[in-house]
């Protein structure tokens, strides 16, 4: 059944209710409503009082992991009062998984833990943070005319051991795939492929790039980056993954595809960025 949008009766119980020190999920009990339809009446009361969340830099593993956590799932935009929002995006079977990054990367980083939403078959982390954009912008850049996914990578700095180590576990955790005899990476950005074959090259991992041509219409090719099984082990021993996804769960989108693909070792990658 479709809901209609909130009355003017229940905005002003929001603000009430708010008023009251309600948190938003008795809000969304006692109104019989989801979290994100009262949100926006629930922050302009709430938000004045809320404290600024400041980014611990010190962890640069744990900044690196959190850059491409958001460089494969994340999302940021602006609401119409001017307040930076991200969201991070995960699928509900990964609950496991999030409950434990929630708690040993994003507390540790910005102490505070984020909303969380469950929408259809999804999970949805979200924060109201301009430190947190900044974060992310002084890391990461894509076109804003465009998605988000197609043209995102690295700015070009100098960027420490940790932090590598952490992007590669955030870029696999969030748009790779890990079983007992597999790991693979998925992107439809060349400049994120390149950052990621960067830093496995300077980890001393080796790799394989396969390259998918999408067949359909308004679809990206999608690279592929893929670690041989003699590497299996030093790789999970350095980056440490955290979301080891079993074959029966793993989207489809981030597993190597056994159709037509265009495949280039590591030796041979220059080829891939003429």
């Amino acid at each position: 059944m479709i809901r209609q949008k909130l009355s003017q009766k229940e905005i002003e119980e929001i603000r009430e209710l708010t008023r009251d020190s309600k948190s938003l999920n008795e809000i969304a009990r006692i109104l019989d409503r989801g979290k994100t339809t009262i949100y926006y009446h629930f922050v302009k009361i709430k938000g004045k009082t809320v404290k600024t969340i400041f980014v611990n830099y010190k962890d640069e593993e744990l900044i690196g992991e959190f850059i491409g956590l958001f460089a494969g799932d994340g999302c940021i935009n602006k609401t119409k009062d001017y307040k930076y929002r991200i969201y991070l995006y995960f699928n509900i079977t990964e609950e496991k998984f999030v409950f434990d990054l929630i708690e040993n990367v994003l507390v540790k980083i910005f102490d505070r833990k984020p909303m969380v939403f469950r929408p259809y078959h999804r999970i949805n982390l979200c924060y109201y943070s301009k430190n947190i954009a900044n974060l992310i912008y002084k890391y990461l850049t894509w076109d804003i005319n465009d998605k988000k996914t197609y043209k995102v990578h690295l700015r070009k700095m100098i960027y420490s051991r940790e932090f590598m180590i952490g992007f590669i576990r955030g870029c696999l955790d969030s748009d790779g795939y890990l079983s007992n005899n597999k790991i693979s990476f998925a992107t439809v950005s060349k400049d994120l492929m390149k950052d990621i074959t960067k830093f496995l090259t300077k980890l001393e991992i080796k790799y394989y790039v396969s390259l998918y041509k999408e067949k359909r219409m308004n679809r990206k090719d999608i690279y592929h980056i893929g670690i041989p099984g003699s590497y299996y082990i030093n790789f999970i021993k350095l980056i440490k993954p955290r979301n080891i996804k079993g074959t029966e769960n793993a989207p489809a989108g981030i597993r190597i595809s056994e159709r037509q693909s265009h495949r280039f070792p590591d030796t041979e990658l220059g080829r891939l960025e003429s």
